[in-house]
């Protein structure tokens, strides 16, 4: 019986470790020469000051988690972009008879972004990305559902730039 174990299991467990021994849990399939990343200030095309330097900050702070590290000039990749849309609008309402309410206000952020291989001179990625963010009113401020909105578009231009799943 331990022979019959022994010729049944040796292959499956042989299948599966060579499968994962060629496999890589990085989360990224950028050119192995791409090691630094700049990230200038985002421009404003909104008409929401300050939200440029917003995402630049959480983008930068981000970048740190991945395999790249931030440089400030000569670096091997550059993600830029622009904002193109910040809005504040309702979301879900509610309420019974003649009144309606607002139950929750959603904060949408939109951004053209471009990942940039500086080394080999083209772009890994080009492309709109938006983040959104929703709060309640009664409980919550709309920076509250805008930094939601930031966070949720700074995750995608993660997955489309730098991890691209």
């Amino acid at each position: 019986m331990r022979f019959f174990k022994l010729v049944l299991f040796t292959p499956i467990f042989a299948f599966i470790f060579a499968g994962c021994s060629f496999y890589s849990f990085s989360g990224s399939t950028l050119p192995g020469h791409i090691k630094t990343v700049e990230i200038p200030v985002f421009a404003n095309s909104s008409l929401e000051p300050g939200i440029d330097d917003e995402i630049t900050a959480e983008l930068s702070k981000e970048i740190l988690k991945s395999q790249l590290r931030p440089a400030n000039q000569n670096a091997d990749a550059t993600i830029s972009g622009t904002v193109t849309r910040y809005a504040n609008s309702p979301h879900t309402f509610g309420g019974g008879g003649d009144i309606v309410n607002v139950e929750l206000y959603i904060v949408r952020i939109s951004a053209d972004v471009e990942f940039f291989d500086n080394k080999r001179g083209e772009s890994i990625y080009k492309g709109n990305v938006s983040g959104e963010g929703t709060y309640d009113f009664q409980t919550e401020n709309e920076q509250y559902g805008r930094s939601k909105a930031v966070t949720n578009l700074v995750e995608k231009i993660i997955q489309n730039s730098v991890q691209m799943w």
